[in-house]
């Protein structure tokens, strides 16, 4: 089972080192200004505003993809912390910008219970108060972001980022993981399958 923390089930797991992390956040300026120059027309949303170019383009790009040398690393760490899982696996990965000012409100993630989950890997910026975290009935709390480390949860889990209140952009990968049992055609269009933009399916190819 998933390790729980404050009660609540959510793990923390190193996964980028700092290099990586610095390499990463080179690539999400370059995917922002991407977006920018190709007068992206993304509307903002209830949770993001629409200047969070790379957050609110979520559905037509793959980072997994544009960085394919960290999808086995990807398999291992979830062959070892959600063994369950059944093969092939849906992927859906992005990045975030949270500039001075800008943060991500409570949301969770469609999906199927005990096959779908949620991720957060915290490349850079001020590591404090962190994702905050809920589930119904239960009181709120804050995860500390650590360099290179993600955060993983069941994809029903609430959670947010409180604006940046520091001068210095915070950079993360987000991702959403279905399993076999959890895919349908509605899921596999949310995750640029099908489509021009070409998504990502991690096949159970490690041993």
């Amino acid at each position: 089972m998933m390790k729980k923390l404050d009660g609540v089930n959510v793990v923390q797991i190193s996964f980028f080192n700092e290099s990586e992390c610095k390499e990463i956040i080179k690539y999400a300026d370059k995917k922002e200004e991407y977006f920018i120059n190709t007068n992206n027309t993304v509307q903002s949303s209830d949770i993001y505003n629409k200047n969070q170019v790379t957050t609110a383009n979520f559905a037509s790009y793959s980072f997994f993809k544009d960085n394919p040398k960290y999808i086995d690393r990807l398999l291992r760490c979830l062959k070892k912390t959600l063994p369950w899982l059944t093969y092939p696996i849906a992927l859906q990965s992005w990045v975030n910008i949270y500039k001075p000012g800008e943060g991500i409100g409570w949301h969770n993630h469609s999906g199927l219970d005990e096959h779908s989950y949620t991720a957060n890997i915290f490349l850079g910026g001020i590591t404090k108060p962190g994702v905050y975290y809920t589930a119904p009935g239960e009181t709120s709390f804050a995860i500390e972001n650590k360099i290179g480390e993600m955060l993983l949860s069941d994809c029903s889990m609430w959670h947010m980022v409180a604006p940046n209140e520091s001068n210095i952009s915070r950079y993360s990968v987000g991702i959403t993981i279905h399993d076999y049992e959890a895919v349908t055609k509605k899921m596999l269009s949310d995750a640029c399958f099908n489509s021009s933009f070409k998504g990502v399916i991690l096949l159970d190819e490690i041993t």
